[in-house]
């Protein structure tokens, strides 16, 4: 069953969604967690969570904290209305000592607000029924680095007890899965490493940009049937240095207003060149790992059709990019001199973490054109790190 609120769908009963082959096999660490998946972040609720959890029966304990953490926003919305202001520490007032909910623990799972009783899982309907594992959580990235075959996608019953969007028809819809599909492919073409295929996606971005804009279906269709075969590219002497640079500045800028400050490194190019090097003795398996993790991505983002770049196919592939050499700058100046799989876990969701919680997509599209344009110029660089 269906129930409907403001032109948003309730999914009170099992619905199919897509979802990736790996799905079923997360579950929560909880105690057992690293890094608690609500420190540093701001928990908000809907309004229907706000009220239930105002009057829910519980423990004084529980009720103290939840009647002094709860806080209504200025203009709030149905579906963002509050949210727990967090204490001195940055952390969630929720939050017990051995990492679990004092909701949860206290009153159960079902008494959670539902962004943290279904978290990582997250679900969309804009232009499809499907649901994504957050790559913000520890355990996903560890299920995600593990992972050997390529992605594939299933069915799943699922049932949601907070209002989606309801999914919409013609436009973007009438080719959103044909348009991702295609991006997926390439990113999973093992024949050649992954510089290439996100090369290869520049272009096909490039490409679309004219029938997306205009919201062209039969072109879009066209340009699909016809995209050249994957094949290699030359990335020029100097691109690695000037990729190095821009991903070196981004993290800069961004370590000042989100809290990633402990990977923005400082050494210069040839000292990175080295640190790689090392890096990939440590983990051989890179190259999949990032295949995985950008596959998962692209999925959770609905790239290339997400927010405010639904239209901006150009936009979001360079936003995608920005992630991914940052992403790659950070975990090899971290890590090369020595860290495992559990530290490139935490370091991964620390960065997805930021950026799906922020608008890094607009801010990595405004720093790549840096005042003067996006060119193709201004993003090759990044894919040949």
């Amino acid at each position: 069953m269906r129930g409907k609120n403001e032109g948003r769908v309730i999914f009170t009963q099992e619905y199919l969604f897509t979802v990736p082959d790996y799905y079923k096999d997360f579950a929560c660490k909880a105690e057992k967690c690293r890094r608690s998946c609500c420190l540093g972040w701001h928990v908000t609720m809907p309004m229907n969570d706000y009220f239930r959890l105002l009057g829910m029966e519980c423990p004084p304990a529980v009720r103290e904290r939840l009647d002094r953490a709860m806080h209504v926003f200025d203009r709030p919305a149905p579906e963002r209305y509050a949210e727990f202001s967090r204490t001195y520490t940055g952390d969630c007032p929720l939050l017990c000592e051995n990492g679990l909910c004092m909701i949860q623990r206290e009153c159960g799972e079902d008494a959670m607000p539902t962004v943290c009783r279904y978290y990582p899982r997250s679900p969309r309907t804009s232009f499809a029924y499907e649901c994504a594992l957050s790559a913000s959580c520890e355990a996903v990235c560890e299920l995600l680095f593990a992972k050997k075959e390529p992605m594939s996608f299933t069915k799943a019953a699922l049932a949601f007890s907070y209002p989606l969007p309801e999914p919409r028809s013609g436009g973007i819809a009438a080719y959103y899965k044909p348009v991702r599909k295609v991006f997926i492919s390439a990113l999973q073409d093992r024949r050649f490493p992954v510089s290439d295929r996100l090369a290869a996606c520049e272009k096909l971005a490039s490409a679309l940009q004219e029938s997306i804009s205009a919201q062209d279906g039969e072109g879009v269709e066209r340009l699909l049937e016809l995209r050249a075969p994957l094949a290699p590219e030359r990335f020029e002497d100097g691109l690695v240095s000037r990729g190095f640079d821009t991903a070196k500045k981004m993290l800069l800028r961004l370590s000042e207003r989100y809290p990633i400050e402990k990977y923005a490194f400082t050494c210069e190019t040839d000292e990175y060149k080295e640190l790689e090097k090392e890096f990939l003795k440590l983990f051989p398996a890179w190259e999949t790992m990032c295949e995985q993790l950008l596959v998962n991505h692209v999925f959770y983002d609905g790239f290339p059709f997400y927010g405010e770049l639904k239209n901006d196919i150009r936009g979001a592939f360079a936003s995608l990019a920005a992630l991914y050499a940052v992403w790659k700058v950070s975990a090899v100046c971290s890590l090369a001199r020595g860290g495992g799989t559990d530290a490139l876990a935490d370091l991964t969701s620390e960065i997805f973490r930021m950026a799906e919680n922020s608008n890094f997509n607009i801010s990595a599209v405004a720093l790549l054109a840096d005042g003067k344009g996006l060119e193709r110029g201004n993003i090759k660089p990044l894919l040949a790190l």
